[in-house]
């Protein structure tokens, strides 16, 4: 497998729907692997893209409607594999909602919300958000290629 494969960025804009999600995870596994990621690390990015996809589509556009597109821009540089995902939904304190550690109450209760966020950091190696001067979202997650 080659390794330090620097990339023209893809941009894949979707419709803001549940079913995009799997489009979404097929392409960019696909464009994981051509930047020289391994399985393991694929597998990583793989939840981590899906988990953010599925918050902007069930919370961030939950009461939107029309849905809002997604865009999601994926890129490599030979050292890090960079996932853009850009919402139009309505901006959150990002730092508020990060957990230090597995949230306690997840598997006890039967409402099983609440670790996406914790699992996306922990599944990669950045993850930051912010809003955007065109009111749009911004979160990037930044896996180190290996």
């Amino acid at each position: 497998m080659e390794t330090n494969v620097q990339m023209d960025p893809y941009e894949l804009i979707v419709p803001g729907d549940p079913k995009s999600l799997s489009l979404i995870r097929m392409v960019v596994t696909a464009i994981a692997r051509e930047a020289g990621l391994s399985e393991e690390q694929v597998g990583r990015v793989e939840v981590a893209v899906d988990e953010a996809c599925t918050n902007v589509v069930e919370h961030s556009y939950e009461n939107l409607t029309p849905h809002p597109p997604v865009e999601v821009l994926v890129q490599a540089d030979g050292k890090d594999f960079i996932v853009d995902i850009v919402d139009s939904g309505p901006s959150f304190d990002f730092n508020n909602r990060v957990r230090n550690k597995f949230p306690d109450h997840w598997m006890h209760e039967d409402n099983i919300r609440g670790a996406g966020l914790y699992l996306m950091m922990s599944l990669m190696d950045s993850v930051d958000y912010e809003r955007l001067p065109d009111e749009r979202n911004r979160m990037r997650m930044i896996k180190k290629i290996s």
